[in-house]
C-alpha cells in the first residue's frame, strides 16, 4: 500500500501547485534564468560555513541583471532545527543603472524526514528575517520570507536522486503586505559527484507592484561540499 499512497500524495501536490500558477503562467511573461551555486568549505557535526552565489538573467534571458554573493554560517541546534547567520551583497539592475544591496539575515529552519531511516518524503522549511540596506532607499527595509520545500527521494534511478516542489512568500515589514511569491511546481535533483549535487527547476515568480505580475524562470543549483 505504501507505493500507491506516495504516488497519490505526489500527484495531489503537483495538481495543487499547477492550479495555483495556472492563471499567470503564460508565454507573454518575461522569461528568466537563474544560476545558483553553494560552496561548503566547513562541514562539522554542529557548525557549517558556506558561500552562496547567484546570477540572474532577465529580458527573456538575454541580460545578466542580478549578482549575489553571500557567506553563510549554519548551526545545527537540534536534529530537526538549523539556525543561520548570513551576509548578502547584491548588485541589481533597476532601470538603466545598478544599485547595491547589503543584507544581514537571520534564519530558523526546521526539517523532518517522513518514513524513518528510509524516508519517502523530506520536509524543509526556511524562515528568514532580512535587515536590508538598499541604495537610494536607506537602511530600514526589513523583510520576512518563508519557504516550504517537499522533496521525494527516488531509488534505482541512476544519478537522479529526488524530485521536489516548493513555495516561498515574502512579507514587507514597512509596507505591511505580502508582495511576492516564488513557486517551484517541479524540480529535479541529481548526484553528479560524491561531494556534489546539481538541481534543475522551473519557477514562477509572482510580484506585486501596482498589480500582480509573473515571470517564467528556468534555474539550476550546483552544490559542492569541499
Amino acid at each position: 500500500m505504501r507505493l500507491p499512497v506516495k504516488k497519490i500524495f505526489f500527484l495531489g501536490v503537483s495538481i495543487f501547485w499547477g492550479w495555483l500558477i495556472l492563471g499567470t503562467a503564460w508565454a507573454r511573461d518575461d522569461f528568466q534564468t537563474r544560476e545558483l551555486y553553494t560552496l561548503k568549505f566547513i562541514d562539522t557535526q554542529k557548525l557549517d560555513f558556506q558561500t552562496f552565489l547567484q546570477f540572474r538573467r532577465q529580458n527573456d534571458a538575454r541580460n545578466v541583471t542580478f549578482y549575489h554573493l553571500s557567506p553563510q554560517l549554519k548551526y545545527d541546534a537540534w536534529k530537526n532545527l538549523g539556525l543561520g547567520l548570513n551576509y548578502s551583497y547584491i548588485n541589481l539592475e533597476i532601470g538603466d543603472e545598478f544599485r547595491f544591496h547589503h543584507r544581514a539575515e537571520l534564519e530558523a529552519n526546521p526539517h523532518w524526514d517522513i518514513g524513518g531511516d528510509d524516508p519517502w518524503l523530506k520536509i524543509y522549511m526556511r524562515n528568514r528575517y532580512e535587515f536590508r540596506w538598499i541604495e537610494k532607499q536607506g537602511s530600514h527595509n526589513p523583510r520576512f520570507r518563508h519557504r516550504t520545500n517537499l522533496e521525494f527521494p527516488l531509488k534505482n534511478t541512476g544519478p537522479l536522486q529526488a524530485v521536489y516542489t516548493n513555495s516561498e512568500f515574502f512579507y514587507d515589514i514597512n509596507d505591511h503586505r505580502y508582495n511576492e511569491n516564488w513557486v517551484v511546481p517541479f524540480g529535479l535533483k541529481f548526484k553528479v559527484h560524491p561531494k556534489a549535487s546539481w538541481s534543475l527547476f522551473y519557477m514562477i515568480q509572482h510580484k506585486l507592484s501596482d498589480t500582480w505580475t509573473s515571470s517564467q524562470i528556468i534555474g539550476s543549483h550546483l552544490f559542492i561540499n569541499f
